[in-house]
């Protein structure tokens, strides 16, 4: 109950707030423009003012202004510092998210978490910096996750909370991205550095994030059966890629196996794994859409799935596969994205709906085939261009070997369950998130889990 009011009191908190906002903030005199990027500026009687605010209908002033319902972020930009930094190539951003998450019935156990996580990026572009041209650092200093979830309480083999995964599925720090891209020309760029993959997974997929914004279940987010276990979630990697106007093209990978999340440095402890992917953009109907073909393959030894041989279990009830291990694991994967709707009068209203289907080494792998099909909405409604929502299916096919290997907690069945969201924008700086989960667990004992969560997220 702590939680819960921890909870519900920031949300009264900022909705005071904006409430206080409303009456007394008056409206500004000023020639702002609605750029896209967050850290735009503009000259104005030598002064160097944000812009991209713009009142909304809501607003109830009647013309630009910079109050507190209408800023895109919570201290306009770092109290106006933010945008002179970004003039010299320096952007900053920053945000709190909190959840309120459990199995309302169904799981392992029927008890709801407190969380949360702050996020700081740090973007440097040399060539605004005057070093370089063409070079860009991005740096996730801080990825702080505080309190619990409710990934360990509601099932197995499918998290709940994508993010709260990170940097560890406990209260944790790490600085989990610091990532060189530079560009060659052609559209070719060179990568190298510390990487967290939902940084990298969101540059590949702008729409769904780091499960932040749109679906919290990790297999919502990524394909899980290609990612465990020959991608890691925080390692060491370089990489050659080719991107054209609408986004990456194909490329190729090389990445430290072993996960890194909260200590750094170069030691391949167990290989590495080589990643290649092609993407080929379409347009059906004036609509865009892409389709993506990936392959890994690890050259570290990975525990073998297949029983070599059994031993008795406690008292002798259960048996208890001997598992070895052997080197070298891969998997594949198909992933397909098509716009269904867009609003010609803004590119920021439509409806996308998206397809994953993967393959994974039997023998190394806990999961066999998978498969997620996705379909959200953003700014569907013309009164709420800020708020988006989704509904999606997933099914993991859990390998025999894997079952087995398990079942001395019980017997165990392949993995499969819906969600749907609805993440309602309250102001442009604070966003908040229904979800609801239906999933059929991995052990046959537990009941099917009902999960219910509330996200907020504060953009400062």
């Amino acid at each position: 109950m702590k939680s819960l009011a921890l909870f519900a009191g920031t949300l009264v908190a900022f909705s005071a707030a904006v409430a206080l906002a409303q009456t007394d903030a008056s409206p500004i005199d000023s020639s702002w423009g609605t750029p896209d990027m967050a850290f735009a500026s503009t000259e104005a009687d030598g002064l160097v003012t944000p812009v991209g605010y713009y009142a909304s209908a809501a607003c109830g002033h009647g013309g630009q202004c910079d109050c507190l319902c209408c800023r895109p972020t919570l201290t306009n930009g770092l109290w106006g510092y933010g945008y002179q930094l970004a003039d010299q190539g320096i952007g900053i951003q920053s945000s709190l998210t909190q959840f309120y998450q459990g199995p309302a019935s169904g799981g392992r156990e029927q008890s709801f978490s407190y969380g949360g996580k702050f996020d700081l990026y740090v973007d440097f572009n040399t060539e605004k910096m005057g070093l370089w041209e063409g070079g860009d650092v991005l740096v996730h200093v801080s990825e702080w996750q505080f309190g619990e979830n409710a990934n360990a309480d509601s099932v197995f083999a499918s998290p709940v909370n994508a993010n709260l995964l990170y940097p560890t599925n406990r209260p944790s720090y790490a600085l989990s991205h610091l990532l060189l891209t530079q560009q060659l020309g052609a559209g070719y760029m060179a990568m190298a550095g510390r990487y967290s993959l939902l940084d990298l997974w969101q540059g590949f997929y702008p729409d769904y994030g780091h499960g932040l914004d749109g679906f919290m279940n990790v297999s919502m987010v990524l394909p899980l059966n290609v990612i465990v276990p020959t991608v890691p979630a925080i390692s060491n990697m370089a990489a050659l890629v080719q991107a054209e106007e609408r986004g990456l093209k194909r490329g190729f990978i090389v990445m430290e196996t072993t996960n890194n999340p909260t200590t750094a440095g170069l030691d391949f402890q167990n290989g590495v794994t080589l990643l290649g992917f092609e993407r080929i953009y379409t347009e059906f109907g004036g609509l865009g859409g892409s389709h993506t073909a990936a392959f890994t393959y690890a050259t570290g030894t990975f525990r073998d799935y297949n029983p070599n041989g059994w031993i008795p279990g406690p008292a002798g009830l259960v048996q208890i596969p001997i598992l070895t291990k052997q080197s070298g694991s891969w998997s594949a994967a198909y992933i397909g994205e098509q716009r269904l709707w867009q609003d010609r009068c803004d590119a920021k209203r439509y409806v996308n709906t998206r397809a994953m289907l993967g393959f994974a080494d039997h023998d190394t792998s806990p999961y066999g085939f998978g498969a997620t099909v996705t379909c959200e909405a953003f700014g569907l409604a013309a009164c709420r261009p800020g708020d988006r929502m989704g509904i999606g299916y997933f099914y993991y096919d859990l390998n025999n070997g894997f079952q087995e290997a398990i079942q001395a907690l019980g017997p165990a069945q392949n993995v499969h369950g819906g969600e749907v969201y609805y993440n309602a924008e309250i102001t442009k700086w604070f966003h908040l998130t229904a979800d609801l989960q239906a999933i059929q667990p991995a052990y046959k004992a537990n009941d099917t889990a009902l999960v219910l969560g509330l996200r907020g997220r504060i953009d400062f």
